[in-house]
């Protein structure tokens, strides 16, 4: 009985019988070997395992529109979150800001990842917005009272 192995395109998988490949999730364009066979071929060009393809139901779509392939496309990542910069901008800038800048920023990997794409943009891009809200008060604040303190100085040696 032959023993067949499949790859993710990273990891290989296996041995199993065809029986056991019925529980994977391969697709026709999986790569798939077993001994004999020489080199990776993908499994829809094996007669053997056209079985597995013909009961398959179409993948789900999420309703997220992309021009990628996805959520979970391994080619790409979920939007820049600006976490960090957020908490930074919290303790040495403006915290009522900086607060938003969290709060949207907590909200981008989970929504990503659960296929909410725009979503996960949305709340990156006020992630982004909070957080400069809060660095440009902070930096003004910080300004106008080295300002004052200027003034100051130079009006006690009158």
């Amino acid at each position: 009985m032959k023993k067949y192995f499949y790859s993710d395109g990273v990891d290989k998988f296996g041995p199993y019988t065809i029986d056991e490949l019925h529980g994977k999730m391969i697709t026709k364009d999986t790569k798939v070997w077993y001994e004999g066979l020489g080199e990776w071929q993908t499994a829809g060009s094996l007669p053997e395992l056209n079985d597995l393809f013909r009961a398959s139901p179409p993948p789900i779509s999420t309703g997220a529109s992309s021009s990628y392939g996805g959520p979970l496309d391994q080619q790409h990542r979920p939007p820049k979150n600006w976490l960090v910069e957020s908490i930074l901008s919290t303790l040495f800038c403006c915290l009522p800001f900086g607060i938003a800048g969290i709060v949207n920023a907590a909200k981008v990997e989970s929504r990503y990842y659960a296929g909410d794409i725009e979503g996960a943009n949305r709340a990156a891009a006020d992630a982004k917005k909070w957080t400069m809200i809060s660095f440009w008060i902070g930096f003004a604040f910080i300004a106008l009272y080295i300002v004052f303190i200027i003034f100051a100085a130079v009006a006690g040696d009158l």
